[in-house]
Order: C-alpha cells, then sequence, then structure tokens
C-alpha cells in the first residue's frame, strides 16, 4: 500500500491544520506512515490520536 491510497477524512484534515505549518509536512509523512504500517487506508482523527500515542510511548 502507497500513501497515494490512503483517504483522508475532512475532520483528520481539520486536524492537521492546527499543527504548526513548519511542521505539518513531517507530522503528514508520519501520518500517512503509521496508517500503512498499521494496514489502515482511511485517516480518521482518532487514528492520528493512535499514531501520536505509538510515537510518544516509544521516546
Amino acid at each position: 500500500m502507497s500513501n497515494e491510497e490512503l483517504f483522508w477524512e475532512d475532520e483528520a484534515l481539520k486536524t492537521l491544520q492546527k499543527i504548526p505549518f513548519f511542521a505539518r509536512k513531517l507530522a503528514r509523512k508520519k501520518i500517512e506512515q503509521g496508517a500503512v504500517a498499521l494496514g489502515e487506508t482511511r485517516i480518521t482523527p482518532e487514528l492520528m490520536e493512535k499514531i501520536r500515542s505509538r510515537v510518544m510511548d516509544n521516546r
């Protein structure tokens, strides 16, 4: 699965826009990588939170 196969829900895009512009591109990349790693095709705010939690737990 590639990033081109991912669908961003509107609410997830709104959540992404809350991230400071200078970090947004990297955040989007990490979210998409996390979604692919989890076998997800739809990015939701809930999935974003799940990925964020996993990243924070690994620090």
